[in-house]
């Protein structure tokens, strides 16, 4: 029972971190623009056909950026993580639910912005290969984010910390990422690179179970 108590918990924290984010139309609005504007941008300088999987990197890493950080930034601005703390849910359950709801949130960011980019960059490759890719290179980069944002939620310029911090971190699935994503925009499917991606995410989870005691 108590399982299922803290099961339903986490559930419902996930959904209440979704729906806040729901709420808040502006930030999604802004997310979007910025990452239209910089692929508008993009397509007018360079050559985007060969520089896409890179372009596509770049806009997802920044609008994840802005985006999932401000779910635990939140609490810790409005001071509700205290509150979340003396819940029943330990530190490791508010983490997943964080990590989980991060990530819903990214991949619909990427929803939105790929099939656009897509449009944009007049682009005629494997496009649900690609997509399907892009979303696996998704995983690491948004579970960075989460473990690494209360970390800088009480610095003055916690977005430049918080990417400075993240690139090392990130670091080494860029290379298999933007390998996989000129592989799958061919029709190929990287399947070591891949592997190699979701296992490092697994061990950036695992970090972040260890650690949700020290850094929420």
């Amino acid at each position: 029972m108590k399982k299922l108590s803290a099961l339903s918990s986490l559930i419902e924290l996930v959904k209440k971190d979704l729906k806040v984010e729901t709420r808040s139309k502006a930030s999604f609005y802004q997310m979007a623009i910025f990452a239209l504007t910089t692929a508008f941008l993009f397509s007018l300088s360079i050559d985007t056909e060969r520089f896409f999987s890179q372009i596509i990197l770049l806009i997802i890493l920044f609008t994840a950026i802005a985006g999932s950080s401000a779910s635990i930034l939140r609490e810790f601005d409005l001071e509700t993580i205290e509150g979340l703390k003396a819940s029943p849910l330990t530190t490791s359950q508010i983490m997943i639910a964080k990590l989980l709801s991060n990530l819903i949130l990214v991949l619909t960011l990427a929803t939105f912005i790929f099939p656009i980019c897509y449009a944009i960059f007049n682009l005629e490759g494997d496009f649900l290969l690609t997509f399907a890719v892009l979303a696996i290179v998704i995983l690491p980069i948004s579970s960075a984010i989460t473990l690494l944002s209360p970390l800088s939620a009480y610095s003055r310029s916690r977005e430049t910390l918080l990417f400075a911090m993240l690139f090392p971190v990130i670091f080494p699935v860029l290379m298999p990422a933007v390998n996989s994503l000129n592989l799958a925009y061919s029709g190929f499917l990287d399947s070591m690179g891949l592997l190699f991606i979701i296992s490092y995410t697994g061990v950036i989870w695992s970090i972040s179970l260890l650690l949700s005691e020290y850094v929420l």
